[in-house]
């Protein structure tokens, strides 16, 4: 009797010891969790630059004003969307405040939050109206590569934009035309503003926020859409970050604050 309740007791404790040793094993491989204030001076240290983008104190620069100017900025760290061994899947939240500065009433193209694959570098030929979001398909087989989901503040309208508004903001699925969108008023992208993006993975529903810090006047705007990155064509680990492009015409895109945080539930595809 004392032998088999030792050993029960043994077994116990293995169990207890391996449940433990998961939970504490978990969090550190499947989220993922910052808040950077670009005037500390370690954060650039954690991001990742590439065309015009820079560090600029207190803030990113992701273009020039200049003609023709893309810049990209992703964290250095990459997210897990999804863990194959385990069945759990992300759901994720990031926060930003950015500002766009026209120089004049003209103003082009806009900036993008992205989703894309780890270690993919910017686009070629996605200036002006591409966004540094995805390449010109007139340049590369007729497709959009690589795969990317992106939620576009688009501030001047192309032949694939929306025919009924110059300005929106957008939810873009492997295409530069928006797979849901939301109308903005006419000379809105002018000034500070703040973007909330969630994303549920049992509902697959990505949404987005957006609120104009320096138009108080003017009410919170909204659009979702449902995304499924699994199928969209993007692996277990992505980056985050943004991008930004002009073309013949000119508007500075800064990036104030911003952050980011994942947490995994079981099931889902």
């Amino acid at each position: 009797m004392a032998t088999a309740m030792t050993k029960k007791r043994g077994r116990n404790s293995i169990v207890l010891l391996l449940s433990l040793v998961y939970l504490l094993w978990l969090p550190h491989v499947t989220s993922l969790s910052f808040d950077y204030n670009f005037s500390n001076p370690t954060t650039p240290d954690a991001i990742n630059y590439t065309g015009d983008a820079t560090a600029a104190g207190d803030r990113i620069d992701l273009t020039r004003d200049a003609n023709w100017s893309t810049g990209w900025v992703s964290n250095r760290q990459p997210v897990r969307l999804w863990d194959d061994s385990t069945g759990m899947v992300a759901s994720f939240t990031s926060n930003f405040t950015f500002a766009i500065k026209a120089n004049s009433s003209s103003q082009a193209d806009g900036m993008a939050f992205f989703v894309r694959p780890y270690n993919w570098s910017l686009p070629q030929d996605s200036r002006g109206g591409y966004l540094g979001l995805v390449n010109n398909p007139n340049n590369s087989a007729n497709t959009y590569f690589p795969p990317a989901v992106g939620v576009e503040f688009d501030t001047n309208r192309n032949v694939w934009d929306p025919t009924n508004t110059i300005n929106h903001v957008g939810v873009d699925v492997n295409n530069i035309t928006s797979a849901a969108y939301t109308a903005l008023p006419d000379g809105c992208f002018n000034g500070t503003m703040s973007a909330w993006v969630r994303y549920e993975a049992s509902s697959k529903n990505l949404s987005v926020t957006l609120g104009f810090n320096d138009l108080p006047q003017l009410s919170l705007y909204n659009v979702s859409a449902t995304v499924d990155f699994k199928d969209s064509g993007l692996p277990q680990d992505v980056a985050v970050g943004f991008s930004g492009a002009t073309g013949d015409l000119t508007e500075l895109h800064q990036i104030l604050t911003w952050s980011f945080e994942s947490s995994f539930t079981t099931g889902g595809k």
